[in-house]
């Protein structure tokens, strides 16, 4: 099989588990609202647990990281090449935040990534989660906490834990590629929050 064919099927399968879109289906389910015109009119866990509620919004957390890990316990259990694993790491956020059964609205991806990551890299990953967590608690601002702990784990933890120059390079892009589609929202976010009164951190 060419290799290209190869990259092409590998992000597809990955896209394909990215484009579940629990957010959106969970959000239906339980109270009929579309999620991506309630709240701050994001497609993830955050907009859910203070649209729906907080253990739907805790639930959406755990299945949107799950995709990214599920992707990536996949790749090492097939013996995929980074270069296959880098491929499927796009694919699945791609998925999340670019679905196609939502006319490509989604999320930011934070969870998918965060999970994706997780499975690939559990130690540096677990620090910068921990520190995003205390942050937190101590600011109650997310964005504050979220930007500072994902932050840190290819510029401190990943060198301390000394994982390999390509894994950081790629982590960097990676998360680089999130910070990226939060811009791509924002004008629809704005919308979005100035409509529904969205006041949150």
């Amino acid at each position: 099989m060419h290799s290209w064919v190869i990259y092409i099927s590998v992000f597809l399968i990955s896209y394909a588990i990215g484009d579940i879109p629990f957010a959106f289906i969970i959000s239906k389910m339980v109270k009929g609202v579309d999620i991506r015109y309630a709240g701050e009119g994001n497609v993830g866990a955050r907009n859910v647990l203070h649209s729906i509620g907080k253990p739907y919004g805790v639930l959406v957390g755990i299945l949107d990281f799950l995709k990214g890990a599920v992707v990536a316990f996949l790749c090492l259990s097939l013996n995929l090449t980074f270069p296959l694993i880098i491929t499927a790491g796009f694919g699945v956020v791609f998925g999340h935040d670019f679905p196609v059964f939502l006319k490509f609205k989604g999320g930011k991806g934070i969870a998918t990534a965060l999970g994706f990551l997780f499975v690939l890299f559990p130690m540096p990953t677990s620090a910068a989660l921990f520190l995003m967590l205390i942050l937190f608690s101590v600011r109650r601002y997310f964005h504050f906490a979220a930007s500072i702990g994902i932050g840190s784990l290819p510029l401190l933890w990943m060198p301390l834990f000394k994982n390999e120059p390509k894994e950081i390079i790629f982590t960097i892009g990676y998360l680089s590629f999130l910070g990226m589609k939060r811009l791509i929202d924002e004008p629809h976010m704005r919308k979005i929050k100035e409509a529904s009164g969205w006041d949150k951190g």
